[in-house]
């Protein structure tokens, strides 16, 4: 007897038939991005400060596709059992359920704790933390919206480096971030999602451009020596392009401050 309760497959599988042009969906050329960017340029951002309300300092940031908020309480004051001479800087990274491909649980996994503990590293050498005794800054970031990986770890330090200024906490330097992709011999500048897919390594640093100093660097993969100093040069032009969009948002924010009072 056959059986009824089962969809049973054709005997031979035939390979799909594709629309003429789709055959380029399945390759990948850095010298050909879809967006039109050349390989050093980076996707056109916009930032904008007191975004949360409730916050002491908040930032937006928006780089094409990638969207990321970021709102820093503090300082205030530390519990008694974490009582210390310098300031305690905590820092929290969320993706949200709904900023991907694949929907995200409410609980952390290991990229979201992983990325919260880079955060603090890149922001903790340029916020001054000594003048902070017995105190306590907390940074929340949270990604609307995800387009690469490396991409939002760089956004979420930018942004996250916007709201602290906004709060008025002092900084040594505003800390920019910049992630590069790479393809074989080839360097990319913030590659996306659908980029990433095709990389064989990435880099991601975090700068502070008027002091000329390195807060931070991760990177994966295996690359060679001259490509990795390559996608740093790179990197370091970026954040200095980065960081001027920091400084016009904030002088427009002290302009309407002013005008407002």
């Amino acid at each position: 007897m056959a059986d009824r309760k089962r969809v049973t497959g054709p005997e031979k599988s035939v390979v799909p038939l594709l629309e003429p042009g789709s055959l380029s969906a399945f390759t990948f050329d850095p010298e050909k991005r879809k967006d039109g960017r050349n390989i050093d340029r980076i996707r056109p951002v916009f930032m904008k400060t007191g975004v949360v309300r409730q916050a002491n300092g908040s930032a937006y940031l928006e780089a094409g596709k990638l969207k990321v908020a970021c709102g820093v309480y503090g300082p205030r004051q530390t519990a008694r059992s974490k009582i210390s001479s310098r300031g305690i800087l905590n820092c929290d990274f969320k993706f949200s359920p709904f900023s991907g491909g694949r929907r995200r649980a409410y609980i952390k996994d290991s990229q979201e704790k992983e990325y919260s503990l880079v955060l603090r590293q890149a922001l903790a050498p340029a916020v001054r933390l000594d003048l902070l005794p017995k105190s306590t800054v907390d940074v929340f970031v949270q990604v609307l919206e995800s387009d690469g990986s490396a991409a939002c770890l760089a956004a979420a330090i930018t942004c996250a480096a916007l709201a602290l200024a906004d709060a008025g906490i002092e900084m040594l330097d505003a800390v920019a971030a910049c992630a590069v992709g790479y393809f074989d011999s080839t360097i990319c500048l913030d590659p996306t999602d659908e980029e990433e897919t095709y990389q064989s390594g990435s880099l991601v640093l975090s700068y502070m451009p008027s002091l000329n100093e390195v807060t931070h660097v991760i990177q994966s993969g295996e690359i060679g020596t001259t490509t990795t100093i390559k996608a740093l040069e790179l990197c370091v032009d970026a954040c200095a392009q980065i960081q001027s969009v920091m400084q016009q948002t904030l002088a427009a924010t002290i302009k309407e401050k002013i005008n407002g009072a």
